[in-house]
C-alpha cells in the first residue's frame, strides 16, 4: 500500500534524495546540476510531498502554502503555489491529484473545499493547464469568452510573488510568462501521452507562443512556462463563473 509523507528538501533521507534526484533527471534531461541540486534544497521554500511503497518513491510534488492578502478578497486566504510534479515511470497513476488533495486536506484543513483558496502555477504544458482551469473555474488567462462579472487584475499581485523569489517575469496583454532556467527538452515520443490536452485551444496558445516549440518533425518545451493564476470560492456563485481574472 502506497503512502504520502511531506518533508521539506533537507529533511528528505539519502535515498529519497537520491529517487527525488533521478526523476528530475528524468523530467529535465537538459538541466545542469546547479539547477536540479536547488530543488534538493530549501532555496524556494517549497514542501516536497512524496508518494511511496516499500521505500520506493513513486512520485513528488511540489507544493508551497502561503496565507496572504490578495486581489480576490480583503483578509489572508490561503495561496497555493503548485510546483514540479514527478512520477516513477511504472507509476500509471495521478501525482498531482493525490499528493495535491493529501496536501490540502493537511496544510489548508478537511473542509479545504469549501474555503477560499488561490492557486498559482508556472506551467509549461497544455495537459496540466488544462487539468488547472478545470480545478480553479475563474482563471488567468482565460481562452475562452468572458461573462460580464467583476474584473480583477492581477499584475500586481503576480510581481510581488513571483518577482520576490527573482523569477524573470514577462507579461503580454492577456498573459505572463516565466523565463525557465533549462535548455529546451525534446517531448517528441511523449507529446501525445503526456502533454497534449483535449482542448485545441490550449495547444495552440502554447505553440503561438512558443512555450511548445515544432521544429521539423522534432517537438520541445521550450525554456518558457506560462504562470497561471486560479481562484475558488464556493459560497459565492458569481465567482464561480463571473469573475474576469486578467493581466
Amino acid at each position: 500500500m502506497s503512502q504520502v509523507v511531506q518533508r521539506k528538501p533537507d529533511e528528505l533521507s539519502n535515498k529519497e534524495k537520491s529517487q527525488l534526484k533521478n526523476l528530475l533527471k528524468r523530467y529535465y534531461p537538459t538541466a545542469d546540476e546547479e539547477y536540479i541540486n536547488a530543488r534538493l534544497s530549501n532555496k524556494y521554500g517549497f514542501d516536497v510531498v512524496l508518494l511511496k511503497t516499500h521505500g520506493i518513491v513513486l512520485g513528488a510534488s511540489y507544493l508551497k502554502l502561503d496565507m496572504l492578502k490578495t486581489p480576490f478578497y480583503n483578509k489572508e486566504i490561503p495561496v497555493v503555489y503548485f510546483g514540479q510534479a514527478l512520477k516513477n515511470e511504472y507509476y500509471g497513476g495521478s501525482v498531482i491529484w493525490r499528493t495535491g488533495h493529501w496536501y490540502a486536506k493537511k496544510n489548508i484543513s478537511h473542509l479545504y473545499p469549501i474555503k477560499r483558496t488561490v492557486g498559482l502555477s508556472v506551467i509549461s504544458t497544455p495537459k496540466v493547464f488544462e487539468h488547472f482551469t478545470k480545478l480553479f473555474k475563474n482563471h488567468c488567462p482565460n481562452l475562452e469568452p468572458y461573462g460580464t462579472g467583476k474584473s480583477i487584475s492581477i499584475t500586481n499581485f503576480l510581481r510581488n510573488t513571483y518577482g520576490e523569489r527573482g523569477v524573470p517575469l514577462k507579461f503580454g496583454s492577456n498573459y505572463c510568462f516565466a523565463i525557465l532556467d533549462f535548455d529546451p527538452i525534446d517531448i517528441t515520443d511523449d507529446w501525445e501521452k503526456h502533454y497534449k490536452a483535449k482542448n485545441e485551444a490550449i495547444n495552440e496558445f502554447f505553440i503561438t507562443h512558443d512555450i511548445i516549440k515544432f521544429e521539423g518533425d522534432r517537438i520541445y518545451d521550450n525554456n518558457i512556462g506560462l504562470i497561471a493564476c486560479g481562484y475558488r470560492n464556493p459560497w459565492n456563485f458569481s465567482a464561480k463563473r463571473q469573475v474576469r481574472i486578467q493581466i
